[in-house]
């Protein structure tokens, strides 16, 4: 019978996303996978300019880079990572798995994707290759599964991928960017400190 592997896996676990902004459901799931995935931290990482999306993201990535590095602060094991940021341009995930590999030799790592984004890895730039080379933890949520067969047809390896399931709020940032363009409040699905940087910096503005 063909099934994923239980063995532990990377003690990084790597968040990537646009974080447009980071919102309270971002930081739900990153504090759930670090127990789930048996994980010592999860490096949550915005991307530069995002390959799968055809509108550029509305906050330049300075400002979203920050908005996660005030969102994580105080939480034990979540740090914020400025890779892809940094290195500019779309941010492709087989470039920044090689980067890590350069920069923290015998380290593992381990990517982090929700099964939503997991069905959609074959139109991933150079998916072949960061399928070979990749280690991945897909998250389950209530209203995304997927099972463990529908991965392996999808491409990854059994030896280097595991499913866990989170239960985590149910928000967008999109939901976010449009209570802000009617002028309601946000605080509920931002951390503080992000509600704060966003009126500051007067972000998502109509």
């Amino acid at each position: 019978m063909w099934s994923f592997s239980t063995i532990r896996s990377a003690e990084i676990g790597i968040l990537g996303g646009t974080f447009d902004p980071i919102h309270n459901g971002h930081l739900a799931a990153a504090r759930q996978l670090l127990s789930v995935a048996d994980l010592d931290q999860v490096w949550l990482m915005p991307n530069a300019t995002p390959p799968h999306r055809t509108a550029a993201p509305v906050a330049p990535a300075e400002d979203r880079m920050r908005m996660v590095e005030l969102a994580v602060a105080g939480h034990d094991g979540l740090l914020p990572s400025r890779t892809e940021v940094e290195r500019g341009n779309t941010s492709y995930t087989i470039d920044t798995i090689r980067q890590l590999a350069r920069e923290h030799p015998g380290q593992r790592f381990t990517l982090l994707i929700g099964s939503d984004a997991a069905v959609q890895i074959r139109s991933w730039h150079d998916a072949d290759t960061l399928l070979a080379e990749g280690n991945f933890v897909i998250f389950n949520r209530p209203e995304t599964a997927l099972a463990p067969q529908t991965l392996h047809e999808l491409g990854f390896a059994p030896a280097r991928t595991r499913i866990v399931h989170l239960d985590t709020p149910a928000i967008a940032a999109h939901q976010v960017r449009d209570r802000l363009a009617r002028g309601a409040p946000i605080d509920d699905l931002v951390p503080a400190a992000v509600a704060d940087y966003i009126r500051t910096h007067e972000l998502y503005q109509v």
